[in-house]
């Protein structure tokens, strides 16, 4: 069969990323496009069982509505199959229509609403792990977790536990120069030492996607295998290892930190874990050449976070901070604005905490709750949803929820007052960010990059100074600052 493999048009980024968010334009802000490991290791499975393949990823390459029907009507699939999220979602159903083929959906978010999907019109939604059923998914033959017409109440489909058994990702079909993360330095490759994690945020889409808390982890010597290939192949200047959480289990830590020392690659490798890792394990990491952690605090108020639940201390937080700055590794910190249990006061205690946490660099999202996560049935029921449609659903947009005494207004005004103190806050004690974000932009796109990411922060700056972030600082009681 002939398979046409897509990450669909729009102003969404959708496959990779660990949730969708609106993409303003190509050409301005700092350029971001996750690797999108189902779809690629779904490439790699068709063709594995003696399918063809075209895969297109319209988010990396900018390809539109227009250059898509034309590359679909030249290589006439037979099966059509794509990401689709809920911001997106409308839009995904008039790509759908657009081709005019059988189309086929999985993900997150089709997980969660594969009856909604069926009633658009798809022919068929993969609940749960999809990369290693596709190819039974494609043939559309009944299957337990493939939800159809005649099929409305599937189960999971079955979770991937040999990683190392599957084929690596089809990197010759996809668009390898336009995968990055903001985070990384220059020309980056991306892979996976696990998948999956044990813990349990109420707004996270990674267990409703594959069913339950699981974790499974790959062989350090497979991984670096792996790693192996994408050198010579590739040249990168760093490896990224976008797993849910690196840093989960010490143990598989600090074994794969001692096999990718032995391999003297001679590469840096920047990663996303937790936001507190122990001493050692940090030791271990920094010397397999750890350049770079990122990881997700969500908030600076501990009733929040055990709200949330997260659990873990602030002090433990700023420790890991610590620790790794003695080390030499560089981090990122995610923050999420409207979570149960915060109201204004804890937000700007949280905005406060994460300017003064000292990480290198920090990233604020508006809370959202996605369908299939707990916190999305829990506004549901407390009556929360401020939006009826998804294509709200933007944590880079507007707030969905509305809490008593905390509105969707002021979750909003939170957002835009975090980013705003963060901007001020880099460009006046961070300098090294800044290089860090405009040499990532020659390196990635020449002098052109320079120039359009200069025209935006300039654009940027302005819209501090105008505010008055500056001249605006919240405060935060005596003993609950971060690692200054």
């Amino acid at each position: 069969m002939k398979i046409l493999l897509l990450n669909p048009p729009g102003p969404y980024c959708r496959a990779g990323s660990r949730w969708p968010h609106g993409r303003k334009s190509e050409s301005v802000g700092i350029d971001y496009h996750p690797f999108p490991f189902s779809l690629g290791y779904a490439a790699s499975r068709l063709r594995e069982d003696g399918h063809e393949v075209l895969f297109v990823d319209c988010i990396a390459t900018a390809t539109s509505d227009v250059t898509l029907k034309a590359l679909s009507d030249e290589f006439a699939p037979d099966i059509v199959f794509m990401e689709t999220s809920a911001p997106s979602f409308y839009e995904d159903i008039s790509v759908m229509d657009l081709l005019g083929k059988p189309t086929i959906a999985g993900g997150a978010h089709a997980t969660a609403t594969y009856a909604d999907h069926i009633e658009a019109g798809f022919a068929a939604v993969v609940k749960g792990e999809y990369d290693q059923v596709i190819s039974e998914a494609v043939t559309l033959e009944p299957a337990p977790w493939l939800a159809t017409r005649d099929q409305p109440d599937p189960e999971y489909a079955p979770r991937v536990e040999a990683l190392d058994a599957i084929p690596y990702p089809a990197w010759d079909l996809m668009p390898m120069e336009k995968y990055n993360d903001p985070f990384c330095k220059g020309r980056t490759v991306t892979l996976l030492t696990s998948r999956g994690c044990p813990l349990r945020c109420s707004f996270c889409t990674i267990a409703p996607h594959q069913g339950k808390r699981n974790y499974r982890r790959r062989d350090p010597k497979a991984i670096c295998d792996e790693i192996a290939v994408l050198i010579e192949k590739y040249a990168p200047d760093e490896i990224y290892f976008d797993d849910d959480t690196i840093t989960i289990n010490r143990k598989h830590l600090i074994a794969f930190c001692a096999e990718y020392e032995s391999r003297n690659f001679g590469l840096p490798f920047s990663c996303m874990g937790n936001a507190t890792v122990d001493r050692e394990a940090l030791e271990a990491m920094a010397s397999a050449g750890c350049r770079a952690l990122k990881f997700g605090v969500e908030s600076g108020d501990p009733d929040v976070l055990k709200a949330v639940p997260k659990d873990m201390s602030l002090e433990d937080v700023s420790r890991t901070v610590r620790d790794c700055r003695a080390l030499g590794i560089q981090t990122h910190a995610n923050f999420l604005i409207g979570l149960p249990g915060e109201n204004r006061e804890k937000a700007l205690r949280s905005i406060e905490y994460a300017i003064h946490l000292n990480t290198h660099t920090v990233q604020f999202a508006i809370a959202t709750p996605y369908p299939g996560t707990d916190f999305y049935e829990r506004a549901k029921l407390e009556g929360w949803l401020t939006k009826d449609s998804w294509k709200d659903f933007d944590p880079s947009g507007e707030a969905v929820v509305s809490y008593p005494g905390y509105s969707a207004d002021d979750i909003l005004e939170m957002y835009q007052l975090a980013w705003r103190h963060w901007q001020w806050h880099m460009l006046t004690h961070r300098p090294a960010t800044v290089l860090h974000h405009f040499g990532n932009a020659f390196r990635r796109e020449g002098l052109g990059g320079v120039v359009r990411l200069a025209g935006y922060s300039a654009g940027r700056l302005w819209k501090v100074l105008s505010t008055g972030a500056f001249r605006s600082r919240t405060q935060v009681p005596a003993g609950e600052g971060g690692a200054r």
